[in-house]
């Protein structure tokens, strides 16, 4: 599982989801989040960080989202070589299930659908985890 001093990048347009990840996030012990209100927002906080002693190691975006949606934010992450193995996990509505088709073949590591709990995001953790790192 990850580590509780992994760097997570929430991103999603909404405010009041963006606080509910993070804090589901801090009651499962995460200390070290840093959110972005859209991808373009996402992207350069995830450059920013690329070459800190902390950089971004997971990220969850929403999925539907103004402008670039979360679908296109994965498949930009997923076209820069230091990122490409970067857990990526979309938060969706039960209604998105053409959207999460196509992210399935665009290399997303596990999806949340909303609502969740700390016990629903635990276990897509877990998934997004033994999808990146198998001998761990």
């Amino acid at each position: 599982m990850f580590d509780k001093h992994t760097h997570i990048l929430v991103v999603d347009d909404s405010l009041n989801i963006r606080r509910i990840i993070v804090d589901t996030l801090n009651r499962m012990g995460f200390t070290k989040i840093v959110t972005a209100e859209d991808a373009h927002e996402a992207m350069g906080v995830l450059t920013f960080h690329a070459d800190s002693p902390t950089p971004i190691r997971l990220i969850l975006s929403d999925l539907n989202m103004p402008g670039p949606s979360g679908l296109d934010f994965l498949k930009q992450v997923r076209g820069i070589e230091k990122f490409r193995d970067l857990p990526f996990i979309l938060v969706t509505t039960e209604s998105e299930k053409g959207a999460v088709i196509e992210a399935a073949m665009s290399g997303v590591s596990a999806y949340v659908v909303k609502p969740f709990n700390v016990e629903t995001m635990t276990k897509r953790l877990q998934e997004a985890w033994r999808k990146h790192f198998p001998q761990r």
